[in-house]
């Protein structure tokens, strides 16, 4: 397949997973469409994901796209976990021969190699690609903010117990990634406009950790693109001043969203069964420093008893999975961090790589297990910045932020 073509492929699969997810589970929700579907992103990495990554890893193995040193570490990462969990599930015992637990680590590959390589092959200077992200953030405020009690925008309960939706998390990852991209897309007055949309957004959708991540990434593209602008010293305060009021007059603190509770996190019940399953994960640890204890955590009932962090790989895949999962994150964290501090972050992908790896590196701390899709756009970001310098090839490729201590409004 053609660069362009795979550009124009990976872009959809992108709006398709993210965007396409939102617009998709309130369309459902809402009677507007058949729940035809399913849960939406694991139906549609199948059917658009597995032909972008055949076409997108047989032109790497054909030469025609540059092949890095991410795109191996990626490939032989994924190959371990897939020889793990298959050794386990073949020659293992007890819980290990779970096929569901297996089943559940297959399609976390899959979505690991769609979303990878859709994001990988993005082309962020594609009009119709900005306009579409710029455009959903502003839409997903107003079907939020139209469908929600002023506190909470609750697909479930608008759905009712006959047709089943998203929750919150799933619209808040979409809603999450859509704002992450605008702002790396955007920079000055525009950018502070995109954090004005998110915020108010977010906090309608109630998922704490993207919440507060999006807040870690807008402070570190702020610092480094913007400095001490009239961006960040001026529109900035005033946009949060400005919600701050409009939260004030409407009586927002005065109700019980889940996004006030991060004000007494501790005597949240999520967050008590969380802080269980870390003591747990760190006791299996401790017991099994090596190997870890593979599918361990269906002792406790279900799938989804796990660490709600970093920790659960170490777990699942052992001390060399572990390893290769932080390494992986690290490796996109300090490339994209490095290039934006030598006056690349006013590009685009060298943005959208440095927003996805603080934002997946802050949730891997706080919130996500290793199991979650969310991680490959770190490295398909890292991936897209930097086959966009190989194919320039030259380093000048990627436009410098102009002084970067003002930006553009």
């Amino acid at each position: 397949m053609k660069h362009g073509n795979l550009s124009l492929f990976g872009s959809v699969v992108f709006l398709t997973l993210f965007p396409g997810y939102f617009y998709y589970h309130t369309a459902v929700a809402g009677a507007f469409f058949p729940p035809v579907l399913g849960g939406f992103f694991g139906p549609m990495s199948v059917v658009l994901g597995i032909p972008l990554v055949i076409f997108g890893f047989g032109a790497l193995v054909r030469g025609r796209e540059p092949t890095l040193f991410i795109d191996r570490a990626f490939v032989l990462y994924v190959l371990f976990v897939l020889a793990w969990s298959s050794l386990h599930y073949l020659l293992g015992t007890g819980v290990q021969e779970s096929f569901d637990f297996y089943m559940y680590n297959l399609s976390t590959i899959l979505m690991w190699l769609v979303v990878y390589m859709s994001v990988r092959n993005l082309d962020l200077n594609e009009k119709w690609l900005r306009w579409i992200i710029s455009i959903s953030l502003p839409v997903f405020l107003a079907i939020a903010a139209w469908n929600s009690n002023g506190q909470f925008y609750d697909t479930e309960k608008i759905a009712g117990d006959a047709v089943r939706v998203s929750g919150y998390q799933g619209l808040a990852r979409s809603a999450a990634i859509a704002a992450l991209a605008a702002l790396a897309l955007h920079r000055g007055l525009r950018a502070a406009l995109v954090v004005v949309i998110a915020v108010p957004l977010l906090f309608l959708l109630g998922a704490r950790s993207e919440f507060m991540a999006f807040l870690v990434v807008a402070a570190v593209l702020f610092g480094l693109r913007d400095g001490a602008s009239r961006t960040t010293l001026v529109w900035v305060p005033l946009g949060i001043a400005g919600l701050a009021y409009l939260a004030v007059s409407f009586q927002v603190f005065e109700g019980s969203s889940r996004i006030l509770q991060l004000l007494e996190i501790r005597e949240s019940t999520s967050y008590q069964a969380r802080n269980e399953l870390q003591q747990y994960a760190v006791r299996t640890i401790a017991e099994h420093p090596l190997l870890g204890s593979y599918a361990s955590q269906l002792y406790l009932g279900e799938i989804g008893s796990y660490a709600h962090n970093a920790l659960s790989a170490w777990v699942s895949f052992g001390l060399v999975g572990f390893l290769g999962f932080v390494l992986l994150l690290g490796y996109a964290l300090v490339q994209s961090a490095r290039l934006a501090r030598k006056g690349y972050a006013a590009n685009p992908e060298v943005a959208l790589a440095l927003a996805f790896s603080v934002y997946t590196v802050t949730l891997a701390a706080t919130a996500k297990s290793v199991n979650d899709p969310i991680f490959a756009l770190a490295w398909g970001a890292m991936a897209c910045a930097l086959r966009k310098r190989e194919r320039a090839g030259s380093r000048p490729a990627l436009a410098q932020c102009p002084g970067q201590q003002a930006a553009r409004s």
